[in-house]
């Protein structure tokens, strides 16, 4: 692959995904469009970049797909979802009436972090609102409606979720397929969605974004954090990667004591306001620290 062909997926990248690719992953651009070429009948990328060039759309999206993250499992990072039970727990504890609870997880990939808190909500030992929503959202249109089947290989299903509530809320199906009670998955709701662009759902009380912002540009982490914020409760929670930090931004704030969780900053909410602190963070070039760490 030629240099140029190689800046040129970058830069369709940065544009339709806020995806940041740098040189040396050239081996993952490599392996993740293998697919693409196969099903393309394409030779190679070279051939791929002259397709993309005549402006094939539905080859454009599967490129974007093919190269986002997909990496997930049930209660991935335990942590996360006790920091989720005592946020609801608070919260239902300090408030009476709540009629429903909505969370976000974005890049759901296949579903498991989408249902390990539906799991955790119907297993919370308090009483809870009569009413959950969980939207799970992701760029790719085939792991979307993969997460939409809700069912599991065994293999899946073996990575971190507990023997007592697979027998609870899942069924075998076939030889190493188990599927998810209707019970649990009329509760979650899966859209293909680009976090470059505003979700048509709001207030969220807890938003999930695990993992995604360190793989984008600086302007397209901003993006998708103005987005986010518009879309949450004010009292709302933020959950990030572990590994991943937020810097210099305008939305959100760092909780003390609290691993990757941030709330809403109490700044003016009015469009313009935002707009106009959000071009003075871009001119500083605002950067997430991203550690590589063993999750």
């Amino acid at each position: 692959m030629t240099p140029q062909d190689f800046d040129f997926i970058a830069a369709l990248l940065k544009k339709y995904s806020g995806f940041s690719l740098i040189p040396s992953q050239l081996y993952l651009l490599e392996s993740r469009l293998a697919p693409v070429l196969r099903q393309n009948n394409l030779v190679g990328l070279e051939e791929l970049v002259t397709s993309l060039k005549l402006n094939d759309i539905e080859l454009r999206k599967s490129v974007i797909e093919a190269v986002s993250v997909n990496n997930t499992r049930f209660f991935r990072n335990k942590y996360v979802f006790k920091t989720i039970e005592d946020f609801l727990k608070d919260k239902m504890e300090s408030s009476s009436g709540i009629a429903e609870t909505r969370i976000l997880s974005a890049g759901c990939a296949s579903g498991q972090e989408a249902v390990s808190v539906a799991l955790l909500f119907h297993e919370m030992s308090v009483s809870v609102p009569k009413k959950l929503e969980i939207y799970g959202l992701d760029m790719s249109r085939k792991i979307i409606e993969r997460a939409q089947k809700a069912f599991y290989t065994h293999y899946e299903v073996q990575k971190g979720l507990p023997i007592r509530l697979l027998l609870k809320y899942f069924t075998p199906i076939e030889k190493d397929y188990w599927q998810l009670n209707p019970e649990i998955s009329k509760d979650i709701h899966y859209r293909v969605h680009n976090l470059m662009n505003l979700f048509d759902q709001k207030d969220f009380d807890v938003v999930l974004c695990r993992n995604m912002l360190s793989f984008m540009t600086p302007e397209a982490q901003q993006t998708a954090l103005e987005n986010l914020a518009s879309i949450m409760k004010p009292d709302g929670l933020l959950i990030i990667g572990a590994s991943e930090v937020l810097y210099e931004n305008f939305f959100f704030e760092k909780i003390p004591d609290k691993i990757a969780c941030y709330r809403l900053k109490n700044n003016p909410s009015t469009k313009d306001s935002r707009h106009k602190s959000l071009n003075g963070l871009l001119s500083k070039k605002p950067r997430f620290k991203s550690a590589i760490t063993n999750k």
